[in-house]
């Protein structure tokens, strides 16, 4: 029998190995709440960066608002759905 190997510090916080642990229809639904509340969440931080800043946010700003978005709402998605369902 094949031993269930510990996740590691990627696996455990960013949840990539989660994703294949979902069935096949729950998969799909998952999907696109997720890219949804993404797009909705990544929204909000531009429309703040101009009301904070009073101007649009340029490229290195928009990339680095992406990355941090992605990174910190693929945690939140990990924590609450993926490792709180075990």
């Amino acid at each position: 029998m094949k031993e269930e190997q510990e996740a590691g510090f990627v696996a455990r916080w960013f949840g990539f190995a989660g994703w294949r642990k979902m069935s096949a229809s729950a998969r799909i639904a998952t999907q696109i709440a997720y890219r949804v509340f993404f797009m909705i969440g990544l929204a909000g931080l531009i429309i703040g960066y101009g009301v904070v800043t009073g101007s649009d946010p340029g490229g290195l700003a928009i990339l680095t608002m992406v990355i941090c978005w992605y990174l910190l709402f693929q945690v939140m998605v990990n924590f609450v759905f993926i490792e709180g369902s075990r």
